[in-house]
């Protein structure tokens, strides 16, 4: 007999009371569905939204970061224009904006790239007629763009937008990563099934191995968002281990008469 369990008591379940698992699969599809869809969207906020916010609230907000702190420019009629050459550098990318410059040949971009230390390193250079890279030769003429208009307030205007969208693709993401991180899981918890003569079906097993991972992604969210990258690569390996034990421990609940549950 299904035993209906409330939202709260399915999340306590799914990360601390794996013997439990066996209830959380009793329940209905669209308690399932809730559940991750839930769980996704505290991930994206912990992961995306949190970092954002506060890098936008460091440098001022948004229009500041934009009008104030972005140098002034304007992209009109195909010609480029900047108040100020820069030439910024950062992580193997290097950036060189000149409108001095009449027109940059990807020569330019390959000669720059030679000169720096880094093993694969990739230039982009602007002038007052093109953008040049020395990645494929790229090469793109602003005369190509028609009577695009480009400056700081455009830029600040469609912003917003632009967040929704990378987030909402940071979510998809999340969710497609999400369901083959748990696959690759399942491979395991289907082969130990089998060893065990368990008798699970590889279905039975994906669903408990995605309320599994429950706690996993929450730890690597937490620590990443931390910063610390040793403490970030440390918990991953104990998410591993959490999510194989949780996992061992809700295939084995299957089988089982449930536990008092406390």
């Amino acid at each position: 007999m299904e035993e209906k369990i409330s939202f709260i008591e399915q999340i306590r379940i799914a990360l601390s009371k794996p013997l439990w698992y066996k209830t959380l699969f009793q329940q209905p599809l669209g308690k399932h569905i809730r559940y991750f869809f839930a769980l996704l969207i505290l991930i994206t906020v912990i992961r995306f939204v949190i970092p954002v916010t506060a890098y936008l609230q460091s440098v001022g907000g948004l229009k500041s970061l934009i009008m104030d702190q972005i140098p002034a420019f304007s992209l009109e009629n195909g010609v480029l224009s900047v108040d100020n050459r820069l030439d910024i550098e950062q992580n193997g990318i290097r950036f060189v904006i000149d409108t001095d410059v009449e027109r940059y040949t990807v020569e330019d971009a390959k000669k720059l790239a030679e000169e720096m230390e880094t093993e694969v390193p990739v230039v982009y250079m602007f002038s007052q007629s093109n953008l040049v890279s020395n990645v494929n030769g790229a090469e793109l003429p602003f005369s190509s763009l028609g009577p695009l208009v480009i400056n700081n307030q455009s830029i600040y205007n469609i912003a917003p937008i632009y967040l929704l969208i990378y987030g909402s693709l940071f979510f998809v993401y999340q969710i497609l990563s999400y369901l083959f991180g748990a696959l690759l899981f399942s491979l395991f918890g289907y082969l130990l099934s089998k060893a065990l003569n368990l008798n699970l079906r590889f279905a039975q097993i994906y669903v408990i191995t995605l309320y599994a991972k429950s706690f996993e992604i929450l730890l690597e969210s937490v620590l990443q968002v931390v910063g610390l990258t040793f403490l970030y690569y440390i918990g991953s390996i104990v998410g591993i281990f959490i999510t194989c034990n949780y996992m061992t421990r809700g295939m084995t609940s299957m089988i089982l008469k449930l536990p008092e549950r406390k």
